[in-house]
């Protein structure tokens, strides 16, 4: 059941919770939807055919007796996993929903849960999910781009970023301005980008994605950004 997700893929609504109730009524809310929907009883079930590239959020009862919720949500986001959750307890206990509030979770719900908090709060993980899915990506194209780009050009992008004029830019790069447009618009048919504002953007974009934690004004020439799938859970 391990599968190679991407952005495009059908999301899929992860139960776990040994009470098949719940499982049961998150079918009965999506059915006739193009949602899937998995139910599993143990952490330990879900961690062995869950796959980080499945979009989706997961529906998680907070005491399991192989592992808490908070365990699971703990190594979830140890692993960089970015799919939502929402938590249901049996039990309401305050600072334990303070905890994995805390710790991510886009909802926490006391059972027995009523069917139109479920699933407003399983649409609005799903939307999460797809939002972070889709920034995932967009930095990604950003990362193709940038490596595309000579050492030359990406010290133009970095000026640019930085919001000088293209007389500073042409007395830093020590060229003269007509050579500084010639190389913004180099960059501009390089990026596809239609124009300056775009191409502002874009540097702002980049310099944020690159910049050099250790310091800020240093430049991003040599910088090379890495979109890699989360590790193993299990």
């Amino acid at each position: 059941m391990i599968r190679s997700g991407t952005l495009h893929d059908v999301p899929t609504v992860f139960v776990v919770d040994p009470d098949p109730t719940t499982g049961a009524l998150t079918k009965e809310l999506f059915e006739g939807s193009h949602l899937r929907c998995e139910n599993y009883s143990t952490c330990r079930e879900f961690l062995a055919v869950y796959d980080s590239g499945c979009p989706g959020c997961l529906v998680l009862e907070h005491r399991i007796p192989d592992m808490s919720g908070l365990q699971l949500q703990r190594r979830l986001a140890a692993s960089g996993s970015m799919l939502p959750l929402v938590f249901v307890m049996s039990a309401a206990n305050v600072s334990t929903a303070v905890e994995l509030m805390r710790g991510g979770a886009v909802h926490v719900l006391e059972k027995p849960v009523r069917p139109v908090e479920l699933l407003t709060a399983i649409q609005e993980a799903l939307v999460l999910d797809h939002d972070r899915r889709v920034a995932v990506e967009r930095e990604a194209k950003v990362g193709e781009q940038i490596a595309a780009l000579t050492r030359k050009e990406r010290e133009v992008l970095d000026l640019i970023a930085q919001g000088k004029s293209i007389k500073s830019m042409a007395a830093h790069l020590d060229l003269t301005v007509r050579a500084v447009e010639q190389r913004r618009r180099n960059l501009m048919g390089k990026l596809q980008l239609r124009s300056l504002l775009e191409l502002m953007q874009f540097s702002v974009t980049a310099r944020r994605l690159f910049r050099p934690a250790a310091n800020s004004d240093q430049p991003w020439q040599d910088a090379h950004l890495e979109i890699s799938r989360p590790p193993a859970l299990v």
